[in-house]
């Protein structure tokens, strides 16, 4: 009878062993494939990424190796409100405004788009006024071609922007300021 206690006891402990294995083999196999991707939804996946080359410059041979490497992209939000191409009046922003050289640069983007068009650029200082005028380009969005002023033909100190767009019978304005 002894011998049959013992008999049961090993096997017992036998069997917890084997549960214990199988139960920590198969833990490991869950999380290799949670490690793994294996549960992601695929074409998710092929959503939020994109294959992107990159060139590396090699120093010695002046040529470049190509490497692959996934990105994972943002979601784009298009439109936040309504739509700017249904707005009454134009809108935009000033996106440069510097000296560079002899010239004060402005650059300004638009924010609907345009089949042509202008925009006038005013420049303010006390009583000194500097006006321009520059056509609008739309390729695929619309922008002043941009306002290159020779600063010899203004005086240092601080200016304000004032462009007025017009295209077809909408008309914006967008204001700046821009210290020279």
């Amino acid at each position: 009878m002894a011998q049959k206690r013992r008999k049961n006891k090993k096997s017992k402990k036998l069997l917890s062993v084997v549960l214990f294995l199988v139960l920590f083999v198969a833990a490991g196999v869950v999380a290799y494939l949670v490690w793994d991707g294996y549960f992601r939804d695929d074409e998710r996946e092929d959503e939020d990424s994109e294959v992107v080359d990159e060139v590396e410059e090699v120093e010695e041979g002046g040529k470049g190796a190509v490497e692959e490497e996934m990105i994972e992209k943002e979601p784009v939000v298009q439109y936040e409100g309504s739509d700017p191409n249904e707005a009454e009046g134009l809108t935009g922003v000033i996106t440069y405004a510097a000296v560079n050289g002899d010239n004060l640069m402005i650059r300004v983007n638009i924010d609907q788009y345009l089949d042509g068009g202008s925009c006038e650029l005013n420049l303010v200082q006390g009583g000194v006024k500097y006006s321009d005028s520059a056509s609008i380009n739309s390729v695929t969005t619309a922008t002043c071609e941009g306002f290159n002023v020779p600063v010899s033909k203004l005086g240092s100190g601080n200016y304000q922007i004032i462009i007025r767009i017009s295209s077809g019978d909408k008309t914006g304005t967008i204001k700046g300021e821009v210290n020279i």
